[in-house]
Formats: structure tokens, sequence, C-alpha cells
């Protein structure tokens, strides 16, 4: 079989994955295809892999970059070893570039105010709202629906409604898929929550309707102009870095913020610790209030 003919098999494999993931694994098999040439894939060897991360370092692509492209690329020959079409996969240990560890930056309480002062638009500012107070991934704001949304008042639970009188004790839990197709719940409330509010009542939006229905390129555009706009390098994931760090800073357990944010435990006695929803609700609570947002 010639390698497109490979890959067409394996997106319809993991077409049930989330469109993002989906488009992720398109986009780097696709380079792949273009850079290797489309040849039978029983004669890829690794000089072929080789071949695909030097080219992606002489376009000065990022480590973590071609990790993900080279990850992408080895997913498909494992599955093709799955189906027995071939024995092995060429892509070795050796050939993936190590990852900096490095802390990721995050923003000062003084940049926050300036980013949300600076939002020119409800769905730009509860957007980066969200983002900053519940650490959640770019592919996760765009996916929730407003039937993904569930409000607890006085004891009773409902979907979210456009004349709904927020109080001190309501809170909003909003359902995701993050990585892995894992879902989770986040908890939102306060201030946050009665922005929440008054956008879908001014959206006049559906049960069915997505709650940001913009593409990932308009989301990543909309934020780095935020930030240009007040000198500051803004990227949709320095918000989510920006969550971790405020709950970290502010007593949250490791676990918790770990549940949070979707991330798997590195430690495995972890996936026994369970996190129950009013200690989300308090890191997420924590949160909000240090900002006065």
């Amino acid at each position: 079989m010639k390698i497109s003919e490979c890959i067409e098999l394996f997106l319809s494999f993991i077409e049930d994955k989330s469109p993002y993931t989906v488009k992720n694994y398109k986009v780097d098999l696709k380079q792949f295809l273009d850079i290797v040439g489309d040849k039978d894939i029983s004669l890829v060897s690794k000089v072929d892999i080789a071949k695909f991360r030097m080219v992606l370092q002489s376009k000065k692509k990022k480590s973590s970059t071609i990790a993900r492209k080279l990850a992408a690329v080895n997913s498909l020959f494992e599955y093709l070893v799955d189906m027995e079409l071939i024995t092995s996969s060429p892509v070795s240990k050796s050939l993936r570039p190590k990852i900096s560890q490095r802390v990721p930056s995050s923003l000062n309480d003084d940049e926050i105010k300036k980013i949300i002062d600076s939002a020119e638009t409800l769905m730009d500012k509860l957007i980066i709202m969200v983002m900053l107070t519940t650490g959640l991934r770019s592919s996760e704001v765009l996916s929730i629906k407003v039937k993904d949304i569930t409000v607890l008042q006085d004891g009773k639970s409902s979907l979210i409604f456009s004349n709904l009188e927020v109080k001190k004790d309501t809170v909003a839990f909003i359902k995701v898929k993050g990585k892995g197709d894992k879902e989770r719940i986040v908890p939102i409330s306060g201030s946050i929550l009665k922005l929440l509010v008054e956008y879908v009542s001014l959206k006049k939006l559906q049960e069915s309707d997505l709650l940001f229905p913009i593409s990932y390129k308009t989301l990543w555009n909309r934020i780095k102009k935020i930030g240009e706009k007040t000198g500051i390098k803004l990227h949709p994931h320095k918000l989510r870095h920006t969550a971790a760090t405020k709950a970290l800073q502010l007593g949250s357990e490791l676990r918790v913020i770990q549940e949070l944010l979707g991330h798997s435990s590195p430690v495995t006695t972890a996936r026994y610790a369970k996190v129950n929803q009013k200690q989300l609700v308090e890191a997420t609570k924590r949160i909000i209030e240090n900002l006065d947002i």
C-alpha cells in the first residue's frame, strides 16, 4: 500500500476523535507525505524519518512541534503494525527531539487587568475570563454547547437560561471533552457566571448552539490582537498556564489542579485520589476573587 492510502485508512480509524485532533493529524501526516513522497509503506525507513525531522528543523520549527509531528507519524505506523500491514515502526526514540522542560510563563495581576480591560467584545472578554479561571484548552472552550452547562442553585439543577439571577452560592458546571476524549466537569461562579448569563441572553442562544461559534484560528488571532494592544505577548495557552499558576499560588492542591486542567497524573497513586466538586468550585472561586473580576 502507498503511504497516502495508509493515511486515509488511519484517518478513518480516528474520525471519532475531536475535530481539532483529527485536523492536527491530517496536517502533520500530509506534511510527512509531501516530504517523504508517496512510496510503498513497506519501504519507509529510519532514513525517511530522519529526513522528515531535518526538513522541519531547517524550517526553524520548535522542538515541541517536531515532537508532535513525529508522534503523529509514529501513531500511523503503530496502527499499521496492529493491522499487520507492517512489522515495526521506523520512528525510533533516538529520532525524537528532546523537549525543553522550562516552566511556562504566566500573566501577573496587572497584565491580567490590562487584558480584560482591552477586550472589545463581550465574547472576547468571556472567553478570556473563562480560560483564566478554569484553565480550559482552546479546543475545549470552542466545543462547549449551551446544553453542556448545568446550573446548581438552591439545591436544584437546570440548564443555563437568560434570566437567571446569579446568587452568591450559584454555581454552573461545564462538561468538556479533553485530550483522549476524556470528559470532565469544570465549575464557574460569581462575576464570570453573571457575564455568561448576560452573553447567553444577548446572543439568544439555544440548547444545541455552540457557546462560541468561531474557529481556532479566529480565537488565536483575537487573543493575540488583545495582547498586541496591551504590549503583552499573549496566546491562548498562556491563559491556561496563568490559571494553573494562580490556583497553585492560592493554595489549591496539585491533584485538584490536575483535575481542573484535565492532566493525567504523573504519580501512579494519584489516580486513586478522588477530587470532589466542592474542591473544584473552591479552586475556581479563589481565582475569581483574587483577580477581582
